[in-house]
Order: structure tokens, then C-alpha cells, then sequence
């Protein structure tokens, strides 16, 4: 599992094994818009970052957030 994961596993209060490149919004009810900004303030701590407004609308998807991530050099 990977440090991505976990994260959103932890933030969504769901197993890490229900967390894929696809969970977000549209694939899970636990991803509201609430748990959306928190997810992001919880990826900008834990990865040391900080995601702009529009990086943080764009990112609708584990796997938005991990394309994301990589461009800025980060590994998840």
C-alpha cells in the first residue's frame, strides 16, 4: 500500500484494500466535498506541498492525486 493510500484511507475512515487509482467522488459516498479538502490538506502535510486552487478542484480521483503528485516529484 502506498503512503497515498493510506492517507486517503485514513482521512475517508475506510480500508487501505478499498483504496484504488479510481476511488474518489464519483466511485465512493465517503468522498464528499468535505472530505475532499481535507484529503488535500492532508496530502499537502504529509507530502510537503502546497496544491493550488485549481490542482485541488482538478484531483477528483486517487489516481488524479497520484499524477499529480509525480509532476511534482513526489513518490507515493
Amino acid at each position: 500500500m502506498s503512503r497515498l493510500d493510506k492517507l486517503v484511507a485514513e482521512v475517508l475512515g475506510v480500508a487501505e484494500s478499498e483504496i484504488d487509482d479510481d476511488t474518489g467522488a464519483a466511485t465512493t459516498g465517503d468522498w464528499t466535498s468535505l472530505r475532499h479538502v481535507q484529503i488535500i490538506a492532508a496530502v499537502g502535510r504529509e507530502f510537503g506541498i502546497r496544491l493550488t486552487p485549481r490542482e485541488a478542484r482538478s484531483c477528483r480521483s486517487v489516481g488524479d492525486l497520484r499524477k499529480l503528485l509525480a509532476q511534482k516529484g513526489q513518490v507515493t
